[in-house]
C-alpha cells in the first residue's frame, strides 16, 4: 500500500486576462533589450534581474494579489497575509532552458506564462526516482498561472518550439 503522506499542492490559475499578459509579454521584450542577462537558473535565455513588486504592472498586481487572496483564503484557511519578495522575467528561445532550483528564503514562488508552453515546467519529486515515475510536467498556455511551494525542486525543460516561450516568475512571503 502507497501512503501520500505530505502531497504538495499546486495551484493553477487558467486564462489570466489576455490584454494584461500581452502587456506584460511587450514589457519582457523591453527588458530584454535594455537590462543585462542574470542567468541565474537560465540556460540558452535571457533571465533579468529580480525586481521589486511595486516595479510591477499595476493591473498585474491585482490580477495576481487577487488570485493568492482566494487560493490563501480557501486552501490555507487563514487571512490575506503574503508580500511578494521580487519578480523577474524569463525569455527562452529554441533550446533555452532553466535548470533544477528552488527559491530559498521563500514561502510560494509563482509562474505567470507570457506565452503558450509545450509542456516543459517539470516538479521533480522529492522521492528518490527509482522508487518515483520521475518529472512530473505541467501543461500551461498563455495566461495560466501557477503557485507551489518555494523549496519545490524545480525546472524548465528546454524549449522545443520555434517562438520563445515567456514568463514571469515571482517569489512570495507569507507571513
Amino acid at each position: 500500500m502507497k501512503h501520500e503522506i505530505f502531497p504538495t499542492p499546486v495551484w493553477h490559475i487558467q486564462e489570466g486576462p489576455q490584454q494584461l499578459i500581452d502587456e506584460l509579454l511587450q514589457g519582457a521584450y523591453v527588458c530584454k533589450n535594455s537590462v543585462e542577462n542574470n542567468e541565474k537558473s537560465n540556460e540558452g535565455g535571457y533571465q533579468s534581474p529580480p525586481f521589486s513588486w511595486d516595479q510591477f504592472h499595476p493591473e498585474g498586481i491585482k490580477y495576481i494579489e487577487d488570485q493568492l487572496r482566494k487560493i490563501i483564503k480557501e486552501h490555507l484557511e487563514t487571512e490575506w497575509i503574503a508580500q511578494f519578495e521580487s519578480w523577474w522575467y524569463n525569455i527562452n528561445p529554441k533550446g533555452g532552458w532553466n535548470s533544477p532550483h528552488t527559491h530559498p528564503g521563500t514561502d510560494l514562488a509563482a509562474v505567470l506564462y507570457l506565452t503558450d508552453t509545450n509542456g516543459e515546467f517539470a516538479f521533480i519529486p522529492h522521492t528518490n526516482r527509482i522508487i518515483d515515475e520521475g518529472y512530473k510536467r505541467m501543461r500551461t498556455k498563455k495566461g495560466d498561472l501557477i503557485i507551489f511551494p518555494s523549496d519545490q525542486l524545480h525546472m524548465v525543460l528546454p524549449n522545443e518550439l520555434d517562438e520563445d516561450r515567456v514568463c514571469i516568475s515571482m517569489n512570495i512571503l507569507l507571513g
